[in-house]
């Protein structure tokens, strides 16, 4: 009996074959257990959980254009036949109500003119302004602005000082004239009399001259309206350090160039220029102004040069001397020409008296 209960002893093979034998059912076993893990569902994650795991983001508003919610007024699904009349009729309803208002606006005391000011006027004042302006203190607002355009030349064509008038609406019902002024250019000498010259060329014949105030600027001596007009364009193109050096111009044609000027400058030197030349040549004055040492002519009317004032003055009066031999001489020549003729003349009448008397005798 005990022998039949007794185990009998296993092989080293045997022994290997079935610890084989156990790890491969421990493997399947496994396997097992993983093929029946892949088959559960997944873990559902809690709304909670979820919610905490996320950071705490700000929520954006969605931003509604201004005419699109008029839409939202208008939609019947949401708001009712009240919101869809109102979103149908609002456009009435805005009209209305600006012409409701602008109906008050125009018969109430702001839409009537309550001040007219001006700025930039030196020698208009604002109240002579405001008179050329024609406006009156009744006047409407709307009026006023329609005819800006019409007022401000109304200004310009008043004043020949004033280049410019803009008329600028002040709200509620002010209103004010921004003026800008032609500068002064120049004097203009005729005999006794002396004229100031604006920067646009035009002459005040009408307006009184200062003669403490003509040192200031150049005098232009004997020149007619179209010479003025010529000398004033070309003056102001003219850098300040040099238009304040001219003192007096005057007019010194030659036969070759009719137009020919002379202007005498504070450092004491002459500058003879031909005026349709004067913006081109002159500014070369300063270069040349530099190497004189003497008073002297700086001539530009055939290229530039300069001589001493003495030297072109003696130049000036050879010519002359030469220009009346030859005056002279042509004068001398025409005369002897005449006697001439009129001694021929003498001699065929004496002939002629002799052949009648011959022939009366006869």
């Amino acid at each position: 009996m005990a022998d039949k209960d007794k185990q009998p002893e296993l092989t080293p093979w045997q022994q290997e074959h079935a610890e084989f034998q156990k790890k491969k059912q421990e493997e399947a076993a496994k396997l097992a257990r993983e093929e029946k893990r892949k088959k559960q569902p997944a873990k559902v994650e809690s709304v909670i959980e979820k919610y905490e795991a996320t950071p705490n983001q700000p929520v954006k508003e969605e931003k509604i254009p201004f005419f699109k919610r008029f839409k939202v007024l208008a939609a019947p699904e949401e708001k009712g036949e009240i919101s869809q009349v109102l979103g149908k009729i609002w456009p009435f309803i805005l009209v209305t109500l600006l012409i409701f208002l602008s109906s008050i606006y125009v018969i109430s005391p702001l839409s009537k003119i309550a001040s007219f000011t001006a700025t930039g006027n030196v020698h208009e004042s604002t109240e002579q302004i405001a008179e050329a302006t024609g406006i009156k203190t009744n006047d409407h607002v709307w009026q006023v602005i329609q005819k800006s355009t019409a007022i401000s030349t109304k200004i310009e064509q008043k004043f020949p000082r004033v280049k410019s008038a803009k008329i600028s609406w002040v709200f509620p019902n002010n209103f004010s004239a921004k003026i800008v002024e032609y500068g002064e250019s120049v004097y203009l000498k005729t005999g006794d009399a002396y004229q100031l010259v604006l920067s646009n060329g035009v002459i005040l014949t009408q307006e009184p001259v200062d003669a403490q105030k003509r040192a200031a600027l150049p005098v232009l001596d004997g020149f007619n309206a179209k010479e003025v007009k010529s000398f004033v364009a070309a003056y102001e193109t003219l850098k300040p350090e040099l238009k304040a050096q001219i003192t007096t111009v005057t007019k010194v044609p030659t036969k070759v160039t009719p137009d020919f000027i002379a202007l005498e400058m504070k450092d004491g030197h002459q500058v003879r220029v031909p005026l349709s030349q004067m913006a081109e040549k002159l500014p070369y004055y300063t270069s040349v102004a530099s190497n004189l040492t003497e008073p002297s002519v700086v001539d530009m009317e055939a290229g530039v040069y300069a001589k001493s004032k003495d030297a072109y003055q003696k130049d000036l009066d050879d010519e002359k001397e030469k220009e009346q031999k030859a005056k002279e001489t042509a004068a001398a020549n025409k005369s002897a020409e005449q006697a001439s003729d009129n001694g021929g003349e003498s001699s065929n009448g004496t002939e002629t008296a002799s052949t009648d008397s011959t022939q009366g005798t006869e």
